[in-house]
């Protein structure tokens, strides 16, 4: 032991002296997994709320780890948290919104002779993608193109999502009704 040794200042690295950016921390990547959780969850209620009221089935929500899907009737979200190592601290959310089925119930259909009706292939409508800033987990905000634009806390950010998918949800809804309406003949009488 040294007693009479002078303090060492502290090691200056590209963060600043003595502290470690709080994006590259450990403590960051668990912090990063509760706010893309509190994303996840805050969609799947506002699509079970958007379902309830505008008549259709239960919305599929399926979450995984960094990644989770809703599909409300003919319209789906997708968001994906993307980890992209230090030259992006935090990592970045990826938002689709998307025309079509992209889960699909699942129900196993054994194969048999004959056609079977496929799909119309999903077609992306809206997409964002959101990158991190964040001193501590209280201020952990996402923001939409770049840093420079404003952030979102991630309750905030779930309603953005929700407002354009309810968005082309409702496009989904007057284009199926309109093409019901031209199929509809009118009687002669």
């Amino acid at each position: 032991m040294i007693e009479n040794a002078p303090p060492s200042a502290a090691p200056i690295t590209r963060f600043g002296p003595d502290t470690q950016d709080f994006l590259t921390s450990h403590r960051a990547q668990a912090v990063a997994i509760r706010e893309f959780n509190r994303v996840a969850e805050a969609l799947g209620a506002e699509a079970k709320r958007l379902a309830t009221l505008g008549g259709f089935d239960k919305p599929v929500v399926r979450v995984a780890p960094d990644r989770c899907i809703v599909q409300l009737g003919p319209v789906a979200l997708t968001a994906a948290h993307l980890r992209t190592g230090p030259d992006r601290p935090g990592g970045q959310l990826l938002v689709i919104v998307w025309k079509g089925i992209i889960a699909a119930r699942g129900d196993h259909i054994p194969e048999r002779l004959g056609a079977r009706h496929v799909p119309v292939p999903p077609v992306s409508r809206w997409e964002e993608t959101f990158l991190v800033s964040a001193q501590s987990e209280a201020t952990w905000h996402w923001h939409p193109n770049g840093l420079q634009q404003q952030g979102f806390t991630s309750i905030e950010l779930a309603e953005r999502c929700m407002a354009a998918l309810s968005g082309e949800l409702r496009d989904a809804v007057e284009e199926m009704n309109a093409n019901a309406a031209a199929t509809i003949t009118p009687e002669v009488a």
